[in-house]
Protein backbone atom coordinates (compact mmCIF):
# COMPACT_ATOMS: atom_id res chain seq x y z
CA UNK A 1 0.00 0.00 0.00
CA UNK A 2 1.06 3.62 -1.13
CA UNK A 3 1.94 6.21 1.54
CA UNK A 4 -0.86 8.16 0.67
CA UNK A 5 -3.22 5.49 0.05
CA UNK A 6 -2.49 4.67 4.26
CA UNK A 7 -2.62 8.14 4.89
CA UNK A 8 -6.38 7.68 3.44
CA UNK A 9 -6.87 5.04 5.50
CA UNK A 10 -5.87 6.81 8.71
CA UNK A 11 -8.26 9.74 7.57
CA UNK A 12 -11.08 7.69 7.32
CA UNK A 13 -10.85 5.99 11.05
CA UNK A 14 -10.39 9.73 12.70
CA UNK A 15 -13.62 10.89 14.16
CA UNK A 16 -15.27 13.82 12.20
CA UNK A 17 -15.65 16.73 13.57
CA UNK A 18 -18.73 18.48 12.86
CA UNK A 19 -18.34 22.02 11.17
CA UNK A 20 -20.58 24.95 10.75
CA UNK A 21 -21.52 27.05 8.50
CA UNK A 22 -19.60 30.21 9.96
CA UNK A 23 -16.36 31.76 9.51
CA UNK A 24 -13.56 31.32 12.03
CA UNK A 25 -14.31 35.34 13.11
CA UNK A 26 -17.70 34.35 14.65
CA UNK A 27 -15.97 33.06 17.63
CA UNK A 28 -16.58 34.92 21.15
CA UNK A 29 -13.18 35.02 21.94
CA UNK A 30 -12.22 37.88 19.29
CA UNK A 31 -11.11 41.23 20.61
CA UNK A 32 -13.77 43.65 20.67
CA UNK A 33 -12.83 47.71 20.12
CA UNK A 34 -13.29 48.05 23.72
CA UNK A 35 -11.09 45.59 24.95
CA UNK A 36 -8.67 46.95 22.48
CA UNK A 37 -9.09 50.66 23.51
CA UNK A 38 -8.67 49.43 27.15
CA UNK A 39 -5.66 47.35 26.69
CA UNK A 40 -4.50 50.68 25.16
CA UNK A 41 -5.61 52.81 27.71
CA UNK A 42 -3.33 50.82 29.86
CA UNK A 43 -0.35 50.75 27.34
CA UNK A 44 -0.37 54.30 27.07
CA UNK A 45 -0.56 54.71 30.70
CA UNK A 46 2.55 52.55 30.79
CA UNK A 47 4.49 54.42 27.93
CA UNK A 48 3.73 57.93 29.81
CA UNK A 49 5.13 56.47 33.00
CA UNK A 50 8.18 55.39 30.72
CA UNK A 51 8.48 58.86 29.41
CA UNK A 52 8.67 60.14 32.96
CA UNK A 53 11.32 57.82 33.70
CA UNK A 54 13.32 58.82 30.56
CA UNK A 55 12.86 62.14 31.17
CA UNK A 56 13.87 61.99 34.97
CA UNK A 57 17.23 59.40 34.25
CA UNK A 58 20.43 61.48 35.37
CA UNK A 59 22.34 58.25 33.72
CA UNK A 60 21.25 59.67 30.20
CA UNK A 61 23.33 62.18 28.24
CA UNK A 62 21.30 64.94 26.66
CA UNK A 63 20.99 63.15 23.27
CA UNK A 64 20.08 60.10 24.87
CA UNK A 65 17.40 61.85 26.93
CA UNK A 66 16.22 63.76 23.93
CA UNK A 67 15.97 60.21 21.52
CA UNK A 68 13.78 58.43 24.37
CA UNK A 69 12.03 61.14 24.77
CA UNK A 70 11.08 61.56 21.16
CA UNK A 71 10.27 58.03 20.91
CA UNK A 72 8.08 57.25 23.52
CA UNK A 73 5.80 60.93 22.83
CA UNK A 74 6.04 59.19 19.26
CA UNK A 75 4.59 56.43 20.61
CA UNK A 76 1.83 57.85 22.72
CA UNK A 77 0.80 60.07 19.45
CA UNK A 78 0.28 56.41 17.63
CA UNK A 79 -1.66 55.07 20.69
CA UNK A 80 -4.10 57.79 20.95
CA UNK A 81 -4.67 58.10 16.81
CA UNK A 82 -5.07 54.41 17.16
CA UNK A 83 -7.89 54.49 20.35
CA UNK A 84 -9.94 57.81 19.19
CA UNK A 85 -10.71 55.54 16.03
CA UNK A 86 -11.58 52.52 18.22
CA UNK A 87 -14.06 55.07 19.79
CA UNK A 88 -15.54 56.29 16.71
CA UNK A 89 -16.07 52.91 15.27
CA UNK A 90 -18.47 50.28 16.97
CA UNK A 91 -18.22 47.19 17.09
CA UNK A 92 -20.26 45.13 14.68
CA UNK A 93 -23.05 43.14 15.47
CA UNK A 94 -21.98 39.38 16.78
CA UNK A 95 -23.91 37.25 14.38
CA UNK A 96 -24.25 33.47 15.42
CA UNK A 97 -24.40 30.55 13.26
CA UNK A 98 -27.47 30.06 13.23
CA UNK A 99 -28.03 33.29 11.35
CA UNK A 100 -25.84 32.08 8.56
CA UNK A 101 -27.81 29.28 7.28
Amino acid sequence: MSAQASANNNRSEVEQIEQIKAADWTDMDLLTRDLAGELLDTEIDAEEQRLTAATDDPELSDEQRRAAVELRERRIRAMREVRSGLSEQPDPAATSPAALN
